[in-house]
This record gives structure tokens, C-alpha cells and sequence, in this order.
């Protein structure tokens, strides 16, 4: 348990939740579980109704490094990360959402990178599970179902698919300055990614599997997948300036990604 003699953290790792009580605790425990310590969760409750609160109440009661934003309305996933980053203190930033997991050296994995890269952005791999997955990051034992990354990504390698899961992005806000996620339902962080590598930001990845996604539920965000290709085709023309034709080959070539990524 830190003190509060502990130097300010390093990482500022931020989790949106909307009655997410069924897996929050899983999620909170992986962050918290990460072989590099200095760290602060930024748990944004986004008016849930069921146990959220309660739960991340008792998570914050048994780890000082957990903290707790609550939202009286619901804004969507953009604008509860939003309201994380902005109070967020360290200099890099990562993103795990409620029903998502970190393996325990993830963090340290891409911090040790960034260092010897000097990438404004880190991403990795990540294992896929069932939506119904109850182990932890620390005792999971793999079952083949990866999605690899490359090393290496520019922006118009991004333009073409979007690589960087949000549950393994980190981000030195040493080099880009302040960051918020653009309010693009379905693709938000996708536009998040695409505009610091616009502004002259470097990209590097892991490909190794540091993280769990699990499967999305019927209700969630990311299950509505007309609403997410609407998303990728605003980001693509409104906020990176494609053109028709180059946006929509850009278009095409991400959605068979997207498909070959959701068949593992």
C-alpha cells in the first residue's frame, strides 16, 4: 500500500466504468498487480446504477493509489476518459477499460520501451477471451488466441488499420503535451492515436500478448459495429482530411482487419 510519502506517480492509468460491477474488481487488481508500482488508477464511475460505486469505494479503501471521478450524467466512454486524464498527475498515461486485464509486466515492458525508443506512443498484443472469462491476469494461462502488432507503426500504416488496442496503449505526455480523446463514439481512441502521430509523435509496439480483451457484451460500445465503421469513416475525412477515395479504401482495408481480428 503506498503512503503518502510516495513520490508522485508515473503513470496515470485511467479506467472508465458504466455498471461495470460484474468485472471491475478483476480489472482494478491488474493494474494494481503490475510489477511497476508507481502508479495511479483513475477510476471514473460514468453514473452507473448498479454496484460500481460501492465496489470501487472498497478498491480505493485497500490501495491509496486508487482514486475515484464520479460523473452525475453519463458522457460515453470519450468523456469519462476525458474526466480521467484531466486528473490524472504523471507523465505517462495508459488506458484500461472496466472488463478489460493487464498481464503483471505490462507496464514495465513498455515503459523499459519507451526509454529506448523515445516513441511518444507504446502500444502490444494482446490475448483475446470469452466475455465470460473469470481468472486474472496473473494466473492466466494462454489459449492461442492472439492478436500480434507490428513494432513499428506510422501514420499511414494507422490510416490503413488501427492496431493499437486501447487496453495496451500508453502514452509520454512528455512529448505530446496534454491529450484528450476525441468525442467519436466507436473510434475515439482511434483519433486519439491518429493525432499524435499527425503532430510528429512516433509510435512503438510490443508484439507480444501483455493484456486480456474480452469479448465484448451485446450491450456494450464496441458491439455496434455499423456505429463503429461510421466512427472510422468521421475520423478518417472529418478530422484527418482524407480524401473520398482515399478514405475509402482506407475504410475497407480496416473493416477486413477489424473482421480478421474478431475471427481469433
Amino acid at each position: 500500500m503506498t503512503t503518502a510519502k510516495d513520490p508522485l506517480p508515473l503513470v496515470t492509468v485511467v479506467m472508465p466504468v458504466f455498471n461495470g460491477a460484474r468485472t471491475l474488481r478483476q480489472s482494478v487488481t491488474s493494474v494494481l498487480d503490475q510489477t511497476f508500482r508507481s502508479l495511479e488508477l483513475v477510476v471514473v464511475d460514468d453514473a452507473s446504477t448498479d454496484d460500481t460505486v460501492r465496489i470501487a469505494e472498497e478498491l480505493a479503501e485497500g490501495d491509496a493509489r486508487v482514486r475515484i471521478v464520479r460523473r452525475e450524467r453519463s458522457g460515453g466512454p470519450a468523456a469519462a476518459r476525458n474526466s480521467g486524464i484531466a486528473g490524472g498527475t504523471g507523465r505517462f498515461l495508459a488506458f484500461c477499460d472496466a472488463d478489460d486485464l493487464w498481464l503483471p509486466e505490462k507496464l514495465q515492458r513498455q515503459l523499459d520501451l519507451a526509454r529506448a525508443s523515445g516513441a511518444s506512443l507504446l502500444y502490444c498484443g494482446y490475448h483475446r477471451v470469452s466475455a465470460d472469462f473469470a481468472g486474472t491476469g496473473a494466473d492466466f494461462v494462454p489459449e492461442g488466441r492472439v492478436v500480434h502488432v507490428p513494432t513499428q507503426l506510422t501514420r499511414e500504416g494507422l490510416l490503413r488499420r488501427n492496431v493499437i488496442g486501447n487496453l495496451t496503449a500508453v502514452v509520454d505526455l512528455e512529448r505530446t503535451g496534454p491529450v484528450t480523446m476525441p468525442d467519436v463514439p466507436g473510434a475515439e481512441d482511434y483519433a486519439l492515436w491518429l493525432s499524435i502521430l499527425r503532430e510528429g509523435g512516433t509510435a512503438a509496439g510490443i508484439d507480444e500478448p501483455l493484456a486480456l480483451y474480452r469479448a465484448a457484451q451485446e450491450d456494450s460500445h464496441s458491439s455496434d459495429r455499423t456505429r463503429a465503421v461510421r466512427a472510422v469513416w468521421q475520423v478518417l475525412r472529418g478530422q484527418e482530411r482524407l480524401s473520398v477515395p482515399s478514405a475509402a479504401v482506407h475504410l475497407v482495408t480496416g473493416a477486413l482487419a477489424a473482421l480478421r481480428k474478431n475471427r481469433i
